[in-house]
């Protein structure tokens, strides 16, 4: 996995619910530099902080880390 497009996603994805930075780290129990370099994509995240963005977001992992559906794989085959 590509860091710096999940650090994109992740932008992107509390940008749209127009959170700061800050916000998101106090509601993930992470520290603001941990949540900063996660947005960057000097940093890959523990499986601990994908569940909390994936309860946080009610959503699943695969809108988290950008990836496909199934269904969007297969027509790209």
């Amino acid at each position: 996995m590509d860091t710096f497009q999940i650090g994109n996603r992740l932008r992107e994805l509390r940008e749209n619910i127009h959170a700061t930075q800050q916000e998101l780290a106090e509601a993930l129990e992470v520290s603001h530099s941990y949540y900063s370099r996660l947005e960057e994509g000097r940093r890959g995240m523990t499986l601990k902080t994908l569940y909390r963005l994936v309860d946080y977001y009610d959503t699943d992992a695969n809108t988290i880390l950008n990836i496909p559906k199934k269904e969007e794989r297969k027509r790209g085959r």
